[in-house]
């Protein structure tokens, strides 16, 4: 059976303790893609469903889907669906959804093109699907495959291109994950000269200090990619 439905699978191959996190990238996406009370957003490989709650929180109508039903913790069975997102065709009407948003999910896939084609499908005119992803220029040594599970990388360029063959106008950039520097954009100074120093950090060296500071260093290395994909 594959690791992903493993109930403990985030938390040992992330090494992750609960944070306020997932509530601050709501937050940001919510506001960055001017989502509104009432929307409906669908979470494609909501995992553990936490994103998915706190849309639900923030008075978004949110859905999620999974392989894995630990979602069921977090979100009302109503709201959720298990499926294994390889397999068409996802269990959702067309033209449902105002916005579809998939954190960390295209680079497990063998083939993403199916995430992106249903999430056309379902998506009404108009829509937008917000699509993260680890950025292989970042994380092409190790930290790509510190998930066993990766299987499919992708750069800016290509996840632009497969969102336009699934009929999208895309536009894709970096995001790092340090909420500080969404909130206040002139810290990208400094981490932009973290990200050029030669400063090891964990889990891929031994490092001295603290986790907050391994974090700080981590994060301003290593980028997401964040496509914004609108069906016209």
């Amino acid at each position: 059976m594959s690791s992903i439905f493993n109930p403990n699978y985030v938390q040992t191959t992330y090494k992750e303790n609960k944070t306020d996190y997932p509530k601050k990238l709501v937050n940001y996406i919510i506001k960055k893609y001017n989502i509104k009370k009432g929307d409906k957003i669908l979470d494609i490989g909501c995992g553990d469903g936490v994103l998915t709650k706190c849309f639900i929180e923030c008075g978004i109508d949110a859905y999620g889907i999974d392989i894995s039903d630990s979602a069921k913790e977090n979100i009302p069975s109503k709201k959720f669906k298990s499926y294994n997102l390889n397999e068409k065709k996802y269990p959702f009407k067309d033209e449902k959804f105002d916005f579809i948003f998939s954190k960390s999910v295209v680079e497990h896939l063998h083939n993403p093109d199916i995430l992106l084609d249903e999430s056309y499908r379902m998506l009404k005119k108009g829509g937008v699907l917000i699509c993260m992803a680890p950025s292989w220029k970042h994380s092409y040594k190790e930290a790509f495959y510190i998930d066993h599970t990766h299987v499919t990388p992708f750069t800016r360029y290509s996840l632009e291109t497969a969102c336009e063959l699934s009929g999208f106008v895309s536009e894709c950039d970096y995001l790092y994950q340090l909420p500080l520097t969404w909130k206040y954009p002139f810290l990208n100074i400094f981490r932009y000269i973290i990200q050029k120093l030669p400063l090891p950090y964990s889990p891929f060296e031994k490092v001295l200090w603290g986790k907050k500071t391994n974090k700080i260093i981590r994060f301003s290395k290593e980028a997401m990619l964040i496509c914004k994909a609108e069906k016209k």
